[in-house]
């Protein structure tokens, strides 16, 4: 799960989708000057960009009569942003609605990938301050274009080329995203790994996960060909593949009359969105009611800076489909008093984003413990692959710790067994 996390994290430069709206052109400094795209051409290739307003349609539907104004503060906000940010040399052409293709003076990919998220992001801000109410998302792509690739015409017309060009890369690598999002969720498996309890020292229950295959490989290519919504899709869908192989493994298990409690991680990303996350709760209400009391739920993977609320509001509407929600905190322990609202079971920890200094994992550890266990919640450390991050927990005195420090994962799990470290 935590290549997934670095997944999610490359995506940060991914290219983004062009609609072909008939090309609009704007007045404006750097508005598609015929001259200076003229000069673009004496370079064999021509550093492209594009921002694009999604969800522009979906709003003049539902408005009606009152899209107008709308869509002229929409693009007010985004003229003026590529404006601001754009160098003289620079220039720009906007088409239709939704989208505003940028050609860039300098053949740095990076310094143009950056202000073309810089001009995204900021229109992103802004729109979100002015219409409140409309919820637009704002896409950004960067490619370099080679004018061999690009048809001749006139000067009028070379934005209008390029992002034709453009549109035809986004769909190679949205081909090549989608094949690989196939490949992972066919060959997607889901291993349990055992969760170890320091106190009475035995080994009674299990975090699921995915197999190694899935985190290293396809996981990795995805990234790096997917959007970041087509990437929170197959995030959503592993999630529900790892909770329904989960319960038919602790059917399994219980069928052939053994027992064990098992941790289901659900990632945070995934279920902000309320279609999401009612797929995932169709899921766990499919669960035997029985079933129920060896299952936690660990909601992991917001983002630094995400409200508590919204961490509560999935925690609570994870609760009545298991024993009890455990919610992935960070080691500092920050605005763990703000979570007892949520009535959880406990918190869980990633070893590995401990310190390296064995002495100081440890005292983090026990600073956290000690917080929690005054708010009366458990602390779970996953991820322990190393002895000192075993130690560190153990004398720290966590409720529970996994990682390969304590065992590999295994194909299923299997009834309580007594374990101590070597």
């Amino acid at each position: 799960m935590n290549l997934i996390r670095e997944g999610v994290k490359k995506l940060a430069g991914v290219l983004l989708a062009l609609t072909a709206d008939t090309p609009s052109p704007v007045a404006g400094p750097n508005a598609n000057p015929p001259q200076m795209l003229g000069k673009m051409r004496n370079a064999p290739t021509v550093m492209a960009g594009s921002i694009q307003l999604l969800g522009m349609a979906e709003i003049k539907q539902r408005l009606g009569a009152r899209w107008s104004a709308v869509a002229d503060i929409a693009c007010r906000i985004a003229e003026q942003t590529v404006e601001r940010h754009i160098s003289a040399e620079d220039a720009y052409q906007r088409h239709g609605d939704e989208t505003f293709v940028l050609c860039f003076a300098s053949p740095d990919k990076a310094h143009a990938e950056a202000k073309t998220r810089a001009i995204s992001e900021e229109i992103a801000t802004m729109l979100a301050q002015e219409t409140p109410q409309i919820r637009l998302r704002v896409d950004h792509t960067v490619a370099e274009v080679e004018w061999a690739d690009i048809d001749s015409g006139a000067a009028e017309s070379i934005a209008e080329l390029i992002a034709l060009e453009l549109r035809q890369v986004r769909e190679r690598a949205d081909a090549a995203a989608r094949t690989w999002r196939n490949e992972l969720l066919r060959t997607a498996g889901i291993r349990f790994g055992p969760i170890w309890d320091p106190e009475r020292r035995i080994v009674s229950s299990y975090r699921a996960m995915l197999n190694e295959q899935t985190g290293t490989y396809a996981m990795q290519r995805l990234a790096g060909v997917s959007t970041p919504e087509e990437l929170k899709s197959t995030l959503h869908e592993l999630d529900c593949l790892m909770v329904g192989r989960t319960i038919k493994s602790l059917d399994r298990l219980l069928q052939a009359g053994g027992m064990a409690q098992i941790v289901v991680p659900v990632n945070f990303n995934s279920l902000t969105n309320r279609t999401a996350r009612e797929t995932y709760l169709n899921l766990c209400r499919s669960i035997p009611e029985s079933y129920k009391r060896f299952l936690l739920f660990e909601v992991h993977g917001a983002a630094r800076g995400t409200p508590v609320s919204r961490l509560i509001e999935i925690a609570l509407a994870l609760k009545p489909y298991c024993h009890g929600v455990l919610v992935e905190v960070s080691a500092n322990g920050s605005r763990l008093q703000e979570l007892t609202s949520a009535s959880l079971f406990g918190i869980s920890v990633d070893a590995k984003s401990l310190s390296r200094n064995a002495g100081q994992a440890t005292t983090a550890l026990t600073r956290l413990v000690s917080a929690a266990t005054a708010l009366n919640l458990k602390v779970f450390v996953h991820g322990a692959d190393t002895v000192g991050l075993l130690e560190a927990a153990q004398k720290a005195q966590a409720d529970y710790v996994d990682g390969r420090a304590v065992a590999l994962p295994m194909d299923e799990p299997k009834t309580a067994y007594h374990w101590r470290p070597r």
